[in-house]
């Protein structure tokens, strides 16, 4: 093997592949970084079995082969190169030699018997922009869980229903539901739980330029396609939560409110909040909206007009899983819908794409 490279080309195909890199020395093939190089392509694979990632960058291969270094010191030993001069990588001796100008670094190969061939997912199940994926994704991920004892919370469900592409996330206490508004679905039904963090690195990965990214299922796993890259996703088994009659409960009363007045508002009462966990009360009254707070720390309380529907009422939330949301979505004004114990339903007032529920606190 024996190739060269523009040092900015590597620098940005290892940032993309080095997120499925394993930090656990016990499968030392896991650790390694996979370097193809055939056709004036090298091809850089990853692969820690919860993801894979495969990217593509010109070159001139003057040798073609193939060989696994170890991953972490290539990627940080690119990073650490000139990037206005050529890197030539080739394979001498048992090692992988860098070179660039006056300067050569061996690194040894890793047997690469354990490290896993790159999973084929076949079935084309949704394409859409990196745009609206990323805000799919962004709107959903905050609700999803982080307990490891409930792995069903841990994950976002990705649903295909009679056409229509929508990603859910919850954690018990509260669920984020998120229909796209672009996008084209190939199946007519399906059901996919991605774990989140993995779906957090994915975000990382997006180059952000409305690309079109094509979603493809296959054995379990999920693979993304985007420009020369493919990221792969193991799913989470089992069923996730009926969660449409959660959504469509009706509330008892309702008011409308600017988003950023309310996001100030809360903040404010969160800054009083956050020794000891204490609830946001917000009540609302004859078109009056009071947003209190008590701790050990003080006493927080404001009023602000707003636009009210039905009888005056009164809950406790955790602020935090209100800013969540506040912060995530999209639209001027927000509209609150809640009733006492019940849980409140939270969207923007021009839209039901994006529709949050979270349940009261005991006060």
């Amino acid at each position: 093997m024996r190739f060269q490279i523009k040092c900015s080309d590597l620098v940005s195909s290892v940032a993309i592949v080095e997120r499925a890199i394993s930090t656990n020395d016990q499968t030392p093939a896991l650790t390694g970084l996979h370097l193809a190089a055939r056709d004036n392509v090298l091809t850089l694979t990853a692969n820690n079995l919860q993801i894979a990632v495969q990217t593509k960058a010109p070159c001139e291969v003057l040798e073609p082969g193939e060989h696994l270094v170890s991953g972490r010191l290539f990627c940080e030993l690119v990073r650490k190169l000139p990037v206005e001069m050529p890197v030539v990588v080739e394979w001498r001796d048992g090692q992988v030699l860098v070179s660039v100008d006056t300067m050569e670094f061996a690194l040894n190969t890793i047997v690469d018997d354990e490290f896993p061939e790159y999973p084929s997912c076949q079935e084309k199940v949704i394409s859409l922009t990196d745009y609206e994926l990323e805000r799919l994704i962004r709107n959903s991920v905050f609700a999803a869980s982080n307990d490891e004892h409930k792995p069903i919370f841990q994950g976002v469900l990705m649903e295909i229903a009679e056409g229509a592409i929508s990603f859910v996330a919850t954690d018990s206490n509260r669920l984020s539901y998120v229909r796209a508004q672009t996008g084209q679905a190939h199946v007519e039904h399906g059901e996919y739980i991605v774990p989140k963090i993995n779906l957090i690195e994915l975000v990382r990965c997006l180059p952000m330029t409305e690309t079109q990214v094509e979603v493809f299922f296959g054995d379990n796993q999920l693979a993304f396609h985007f420009e020369d890259t493919i990221f792969t996703t193991r799913l989470i088994d089992g069923r996730f939560p009926r969660y449409r009659s959660v959504l469509y409960t009706d509330q008892e009363t309702a008011f409308v409110i600017k988003r950023q007045k309310l996001i100030q508002a809360l903040e404010r009462a969160a800054l009083f909040g956050r020794a000891d966990e204490a609830p946001v009360l917000i009540q609302v009254n004859e078109g009056i909206l009071e947003v209190a707070t008590t701790s050990r720390l003080g006493k927080s309380q404001e009023q602000a007009s707003v636009e009210q529907q039905g009888p005056g009422q009164q809950a406790a939330y955790a602020p935090k899983f209100l800013l969540d949301m506040l912060k995530t979505m999209g639209g001027e004004q927000v509209e609150f819908r809640f009733e006492g114990t019940r849980q409140a339903l939270i969207k923007a007032v021009d839209s039901d794409d994006h529709l949050y529920v979270v349940m009261p606190m005991r006060i």
